[in-house]
């Protein structure tokens, strides 16, 4: 009987515990920033995110689509070689918080790569991979920052 009680106590406390409504659907969406862009296949986008919510083809391509609460990825495929052409990523961000500066100075140009900007600005409003180019957008508050990258490294970025 005691034994019965305590199972019931801690049952009780795991059913009332706080609860914290947090999105973190477009963190998997963002984890195929961590994919080095020759290793990226179908399988592994599969394997990784599931099976895509709309898919469709055309003569030289096909399109996958992932919708995950306010968060939206395109990968285009190339028919013929099964590779990934274009990585789109929109995440519906409202440009609320304002740019700190300290920020500009942990990125890095060369070394800083996709993940790590990812750690320290969060979210993009918008990303986009292609096999050796690819551009990130931060939304804040009456200004974008336009971070571009080569072969998954911070080239250069831009505040506007």
């Amino acid at each position: 009987m005691r034994k019965l009680s305590l199972l019931l106590l801690a049952l009780v406390f795991f059913a009332i515990r706080p609860c914290l409504a947090t999105d973190h659907d477009h963190e998997e969406l963002l984890s195929i920033i961590n994919l080095s862009p020759e290793t990226i296949t179908q399988r592994s986008v599969t394997s990784m995110l599931g099976a895509p919510g709309k898919i469709e083809e055309s003569k030289k391509k096909i399109l996958w689509f992932y919708n995950k609460g306010k968060t939206t990825m395109v990968i285009s495929w190339n028919k013929k070689s099964q590779l990934p052409e274009k990585v789109s990523f929109a995440n519906e961000v409202a440009g609320t918080k304002t740019f700190d500066n300290s920020l500009s100075a942990k990125l890095v140009s060369g070394t800083t790569d996709m993940a790590q900007v990812s750690k320290i600005l969060g979210t993009p409003r918008d990303m986009t991979l292609k096999p050796n180019k690819q551009e990130m957008h931060y939304a804040f508050q009456n200004k974008v920052l336009r971070l571009f990258f080569r072969d998954n490294k911070l080239v250069d970025y831009c505040l506007y």
